[in-house]
């Protein structure tokens, strides 16, 4: 039996989605660092240069600089949002773009979630639930 892990948040924006976790290592800069038309990060030097996060949970810990994802609205998305710091830039995004969102965990799921796994926001209810890939 899969291995799960409920962690509690505060919502940012409401909705339900379960998918695949695409962790990001580092901070995230979103603003001009991320193509909304391609679905990918376009910073060379980051461990997510070109891989998709499009109907992915992407995990990250804050956006870095800036940069606050509001081009997400446009073009390809993730499926929610699963960050450990805010910022006003972010919150932008999640409403323009209606992709779930938590953050302010309980306990910080960073160190918990790795790409892969599966991952059941529930931001109408506050929190999310990882289901750690099968090895």
């Amino acid at each position: 039996m899969a291995e799960v892990k409920r962690i509690y948040g505060r919502t940012e924006f409401p909705g339900k989605v379960t998918a695949e976790a695409l962790v990001a290592p580092k901070y995230l800069q979103g603003f001009t660092n991320v193509s909304p038309w391609q679905g990918f990060t376009t910073e060379r030097n980051h461990p997510l240069y070109r891989i998709p996060y499009t109907d992915k949970v992407l995990v990250f810990y804050s956006p870095r600089g800036s940069g606050g994802f509001l081009a997400y609205g446009f073009g390809r998305k993730p499926a929610a949002f699963v960050h450990t710091k805010s910022s006003p830039l972010t919150v932008g995004c999640m409403l323009q773009a209606h992709v779930p969102s938590m953050t302010d965990f309980e306990e910080d799921p960073l160190p918990y979630i790795e790409s892969g796994d599966t991952v059941f926001v529930n931001a109408d209810e506050g929190y999310i639930e990882i289901t750690k890939k099968e090895k």
